[in-house]
């Protein structure tokens, strides 16, 4: 796998640091003015519309002030949401430096892309960047593990990385379902497991997540996230996503044994805008092998987050051959999760998305002070 190179040759001098603050925070006052018009102006339409319908069916008086009343506080949520959201953008962006602007390539030229506009070849075809999902629902489910069990599991990665450590030795890790309707990647479920971490004489600290596994049922989208950033994804054509009224099960599609599975319940009416994650993880081989970020954006309508929520964790027992993870090359997922000890836990914390959209950045290198 070609490296991507580090965009600019030299490191910025203290007049371009001063020039490159006074720009984001001119862009940082910008975006968040243009984002504070977009959800007022969303939420606005959304409760005219909802008015309109309340009277043309009579809805009564304290239906519609209950309705009010919880617009204004998922108004407010996402007024409050926009500030940090932006900054730690804006702060991750600048503490990387600044980049080149190379013309779009494929992956086999001497240098792969590394800017959003490039592109990566993935079956012979261009695949470009951002990768976009369109259609999304996603569920997920986090708990506080031994940090001490968090970075036994991160492997060769512990050479890079070290376990977040947030608070009593605990570390967070993710459950995430997701189930992409329309996307670049395709249309598929995906079971995805991560740490949070932090990279090894990073003075920031910054949070990054990382990847344990992520097992989906398409070939291409786990060629393409290998290309691309460098993941290891594990293709189990027996993943599903069954909904149920109040819940969705991101799991086999019998459910009549013992195999990996996890189910979420679906609930909320909130609604979010291009909140920021970030993400770390490995390219090439050998000693070409380097590390990058890259960050993803995602939106989304009808969310809710709860404390402990009613999430019911199912694992596997690898010599039934029945685990998602079964594909003769991973290791067990099953057994990695069940090192935590949190099969019988509910969440600390979960929650729901019925509507998603997200934008997938391409991987930059994680360049340190």
């Amino acid at each position: 796998m070609p490296p991507i190179p580090p965009g600019s040759g030299s490191r910025p001098s203290g007049n371009d640091d001063l020039l490159r603050l006074g720009e984001k925070a001119l862009l940082f006052g910008a975006q968040a003015c243009g984002q504070w018009w977009t959800v007022t102006g969303r939420s606005l339409r959304r409760e005219v519309k909802r008015l309109v319908q309340g009277a043309k069916t009579s809805a009564p008086p304290s239906a519609l002030l209950d309705g009010l009343a919880s617009s204004y506080v998922n108004w407010l949520g996402e007024l409050a949401a926009i500030a940090p959201a932006l900054a730690e953008k804006a702060a991750m962006e600048f503490a990387q430096g600044p980049r080149g602007d190379p013309q779009p390539r494929t992956g086999d030229d001497d240098t792969a892309p590394a800017t959003a506009g490039d592109y990566f070849e993935i079956g012979g075809k261009p695949f470009a960047m951002p990768a976009r999902v369109l259609d999304a629902s996603q569920g997920w489910a986090m708990y506080f593990v031994p940090t001490e069990a968090a970075n036994r599991a991160l492997g060769a990665a512990g050479d890079t990385l070290s376990a977040f450590d947030a608070g009593g030795g605990r570390t967070p890790l993710t459950i995430i379902g997701v189930d992409y309707r329309n996307s670049d990647f395709g249309v598929y479920p995906e079971f995805v497991v991560a740490l949070t971490v932090t990279v090894k004489g990073d003075p920031a600290a910054q949070l990054f997540a990382h990847y344990l596994a992520i097992v989906v049922t398409q070939q291409f989208t786990a060629e393409a996230a290998k290309i691309v950033w460098g993941l290891e994804k594990i293709v189990a054509p027996r993943l599903t996503a069954s909904y149920a009224a109040d819940n969705v099960r991101f799991g086999l599609s019998d459910g009549s044994f013992k195999a990996l599975a996890i189910r979420f319940p679906r609930f909320g009416d909130g609604h979010s805008s291009d909140m920021p994650t970030f993400s770390v993880s490995q390219r090439g081989e050998g000693p070409e092998r380097r590390t990058c970020w890259a960050m993803t954006t995602k939106s989304g309508s009808g969310e809710g987050t709860q404390i402990g929520g009613s999430v019911l964790l199912d694992l596997g027992v690898p010599a039934d051959g029945l685990c998602l993870c079964s594909d003769g090359k991973s290791a067990c997922l099953c057994e990695t999760l069940r090192s935590f000890d949190i099969a019988e836990n509910l969440p600390a914390a979960n929650g729901w998305t019925e509507r998603q959209t997200a934008t997938f950045g391409p991987p930059r290198l994680l360049q340190l002070p």
